[in-house]
Formats: structure tokens, C-alpha cells, sequence
């Protein structure tokens, strides 16, 4: 596969969401946010998943035009929801195509080494030039929690895991009691716990495997924030929100309760069955991959804007 050129992170340009005060020197794509104008108490650095899909095995290149447009949705459905407690910095980075993921795991592997070099450039970037000691949040979906785990790791690793982290969201991919181990951090075991981690992978009733469900997993339930099998009822449900790239929005508030299924480590939603569950093309019948930030979107955001604020008493 060919590798487009790496980017600049400290150039506003290599981002495709940024602070406003911060944009003038790109071009940003329109979108419209989902509340309104604030002031945020942290920072968020959000990975986005996988956006490049039907252009066979390749790198997603930023400088083509059409590919530059590709995170829209995930800007506008999935970190919009950190938005009354952070500003938000998305990165463009070369992500690898979801063709790619079919691959030999070890060409998989070697093949991720791209997109991992570009979330470590961003997130030295972003630290050095923008964060000023601010509280924050790290988050990712699918292939963006598979680069933000491992850039846990990295910097538990190299002894720079950042003082004022707030919590992280690897949501859409499996998190291992090793992989806390090598982070260095916990799994959150309550509603404002901070310093932590919070992950879990969306399955409808009846389902047992997903994409990114993988042995021991660990789950975090987002109606309750437990990490047992207690079921959640629907009423602990804010809302489901299913925003479109033109920015038009459904809500459905109490749409679904959930538990998790302690053998898989997977979230089961109440809400769908295997027969009833939106399928998706190469994916396992019943995975609920695609909807794993819009399912529980409200919950995610009174949940982060919680953390941030324990964070801030403490």
C-alpha cells in the first residue's frame, strides 16, 4: 500500500476539528454543533473509527479532497457528545481501510504502525501547543480506540502519562485486564471516577460475537456505570441520538435498557434482538458496532461532563 505524507500536528491544517480560536488558519469543513456556543471545562482528544470503507486496501490520505472530508460523521455523531465538558481536537491521521482489517493479523498489525506514528505526532502536538495544563479527556471508536489504547500504553510506558487526564473512552473495542496493566490505569468502577478507563462493546440480545469483541473483555455499562451484570432500565436512558452529516438529528430519550453479559464482556442492549438488530456488511448479525456512541450518546454526555468535574474538585 502506498503511504501518503505524514502531517504536520502543529499546524491547524492536520486537524479536522479544532477550537474556533484556533481555525484561522484552515478551511474548515461547515458543521454545526449540537449545543451551544460555552466554555468548556477540559479538552477532549477524540480518534475517530474507521471512515474509509469500498476503495479496496489502502492508507486514507488527508490531502485528497474527498478522503478530507471522511470524519465528518464521526465528528458530528460521536464527539459532539464530549462537547459541554471539552473543546474538541480530531486529528486527521492515515487511518488503514476497513478492506485492510480482513487482512493476515501480523499485515494488520504492521500495517497500523502508520496511523499509531500519527496519533503520537498529534498527541505531542496537541500537548505542547494547545493543552496548558487543561483537564482531559481521551477518547476513541473502533479503530481510533485501537490507537488511543495503545497510546495509553505508550506513555505509561515511557513514564508521559499526562497528570491531568481526566478519564479515557475506548468504546468499540476490546480493553483486557492486561491491557489496564500496561496502562497503568483502571477501569472505572463508578459514575465521576477519574484516572480511569470506560469501554465496552454494543451487542443486540442473543448475540455473542462482535468485530471488536475479542477473550476478557471488560465492560463498562453506561446507563449505570457498573461493571457487573445488575440490569439497567431503560429509564436510566438520556437518549439516543442519531445526528447526519447535514447535521439533522432523531433523539429518542429511554430507548433501551442494558446489561452486560459477563461471558462475552460484551453490552447487550435491550432494545434489539438478532432478528431486529441493523445489520452492516461483514460484520457479525446482532453487532452494534456502528451505534456504540449514538445509542448512548446523552449518557456519555452527562457522564464526561461528571468526570470533569470530580477532576476539577480534587
Amino acid at each position: 500500500m502506498n503511504i501518503p505524507q505524514a502531517l504536520d500536528y502543529k499546524n491547524a491544517a492536520s486537524w479536522f476539528s479544532i477550537p474556533e480560536e484556533y481555525q484561522d488558519t484552515i478551511n474548515k469543513i461547515t458543521h454545526n454543533s449540537s449545543v451551544e456556543n460555552h466554555s468548556p471545562l477540559a479538552d477532549v482528544f477524540f480518534v475517530h473509527g474507521t471512515v474509509l470503507d469500498g476503495e479496496g486496501r489502502q492508507y486514507l490520505d488527508p490531502s485528497n479532497p474527498e478522503h478530507e472530508k471522511l470524519p465528518l460523521h464521526p465528528r458530528l455523531a460521536h464527539a459532539s457528545c464530549f462537547e459541554k465538558s471539552a473543546r474538541v481536537f480530531q486529528p486527521h491521521y492515515r487511518q488503514v481501510s476497513l478492506e485492510v482489517h480482513f487482512d493476515d493479523p501480523e499485515i494488520l498489525k504492521q500495517a497500523y504502525q502508520v496511523p499509531f506514528e500519527d496519533i503520537i505526532a498529534a498527541y505531542y502536538a496537541y500537548m505542547s501547543k494547545w493543552n496548558s495544563g487543561r483537564p482531559l479527556i481521551i477518547a476513541g471508536n473502533s479503530q481510533g480506540s485501537i490507537l488511543t489504547l495503545e497510546l495509553l500504553k505508550y506513555l505509561h510506558k515511557n513514564n508521559k502519562m499526562p497528570k491531568q487526564l481526566v478519564a479515557a473512552y475506548i468504546v468499540g473495542f476490546t480493553v483486557t485486564p492486561k491491557d489496564l496493566e500496561e496502562c497503568g490505569l483502571t477501569l472505572s468502577q463508578h459514575f465521576d471516577d477519574t484516572n480511569c478507563i470506560i469501554t465496552y462493546n454494543a451487542l443486540a440480545q442473543g448475540a455473542k460475537q462482535a468485530f471488536t469483541l475479542f477473550p476478557n473483555a471488560l465492560c463498562t455499562n453506561p446507563l449505570n456505570w457498573r461493571t457487573d451484570s445488575e440490569h439497567a432500565d431503560k429509564a436510566l436512558h438520556l437518549g439516543r441520538v442519531d445526528i447526519q452529516a447535514d447535521g439533522s438529528k432523531k433523539e429518542i430519550p429511554h430507548f433501551t435498557d442494558a446489561w452486560i453479559d459477563t461471558e462475552t464482556g460484551a453490552l447487550i442492549v435491550g432494545a434489539y434482538t438478532l432478528d431486529t438488530a441493523p445489520p452492516r456488511p461483514n460484520f457479525p448479525k446482532g453487532d452494534l458496532h456502528t451505534y456504540n456512541y449514538p445509542l448512548f450518546y446523552r449518557n456519555i454526555e452527562e457522564n464526561a461532563l461528571a468526570r470533569v468535574k470530580a477532576y476539577n474538585k480534587k
